[in-house]
Parts: C-alpha cells; structure tokens; sequence
C-alpha cells in the first residue's frame, strides 16, 4: 500500500533527522551557563528521545506491513496503526517546532543552514503526514481524525521572523493562546487506544 511505504520514508527521513538534531542540542546542555537553558534543551532532548522510541517500534511495524493490503489488517491491528500514524503525525509537528525554536540558541551559519533545512523537511512531511491520515480516514468510512488541523492554526513556517533573521538577537513575537473548540466525538489517538 502506497501510503504505508510513504509514510515508512517519512519517518526514517525523521529519525535520521532526530539523530542530527540531539547532536547539535547536546553540546548545548553540556555547556550550559545557566540552569533555565541547561533544562530547556533538556527537556526537547527527552521529548525527541522518547519519540525515537517510538519510531524503532513503528518503522519496522510500517515495513512489515507496506507488503500487504492494509485491509487484511485486524480491526484492532488497524486501530493501533491509525493511533500510531497520528501520534506520529503530531510528532513531526512539534519536532519541527524544536527545530525552530533551536534557531533562537545557534548564530553561525553552518548550524542554522542545517536546521532550517530539516525544519523544511520536517514540514514538508509533515504535511504529507496529515494527507496519509486524510487518505485513510476517507478510506475507512468509520474513521473520523477530528484534530488534523488543530495543531497549524496561526503557525505558517514562512512567517516566523526570527528564521529570516541572522543572528539570535531576535525575539519571538507574543501570541495569544490557542483556545481549543471541541469537536464532534470521533476516532482519536485516545480511542483508537483503548479498543
């Protein structure tokens, strides 16, 4: 199945990507001056680490898989992969948004060439990530991903001005929070766990 196989190479694309990235923020905590920094980029490190757990279990999954149709599939074993895709989906997400908040702590050029180039890609799979879930919500009739949407509310990567900026003199601009507005019950991470 197409989608399985794309989305297979989107996540070893992310967790190659993820490697990078901890080798870049590592020298950052090690070399912390202060203890706000040190636990700041602490803390992305063990979000990025706990989801790399998550993808050595998923990748192989996905290729296991990608040989056979995705209807010969358990309801069950469909259910589990629809959460995982999802939560993973949601990854992309907030890895992309490491990324750029990692453009704050790194000035030189070398460094932010890279990480820009890997938010890009982050992005771009990103996208095609929520496309897959689409793909296969409407493919299964039953299936209702009510938060596709709800985490690119007022976030477009191409208006973030500090990305544009060359130096980390820039400063994030103040943003309301997101209010979240419930949806009609469907198919979400937490349901699909629970069956």
């Amino acid at each position: 199945m197409q989608t399985i196989v794309e989305a297979h190479a989107i996540f070893e694309r992310t967790k190659a990507a993820i490697g990078k990235f901890m080798s870049i923020i590592q020298p950052v905590i090690d070399n912390a001056q202060d203890e706000h920094t040190r636990l700041y980029y602490h803390h992305i490190l063990e979000e990025e680490e706990q989801r790399l757990g998550r993808l050595e279990e998923l990748i192989p999954y996905l290729k296991e898989i990608s040989s056979a149709p995705v209807e010969n599939l358990s309801d069950r074993e469909l259910s589990h992969m629809l959460s995982d895709l999802n939560l993973e989906r949601f990854g992309l997400h907030n890895f992309r948004e490491h990324l750029e908040l990692s453009l704050y702590e790194f000035s030189d050029e070398e460094r932010r060439s890279l990480l820009n180039t890997m938010r890009e890609s982050t992005q771009n799979d990103y996208l095609r990530m929520k496309d897959i879930m689409t793909e296969l919500a409407s493919r299964f009739s039953d299936v209702k991903l009510s938060s596709i949407e709800d985490h690119d509310h007022g976030h477009d990567i191409h208006q973030v001005d500090h990305l544009k900026a060359s130096s980390k003199t820039a400063t994030p601009a103040a943003t309301a929070p997101a209010v979240a507005i419930p949806a009609k019950k469907g198919l979400t991470v937490g349901s699909l766990r629970g069956k």
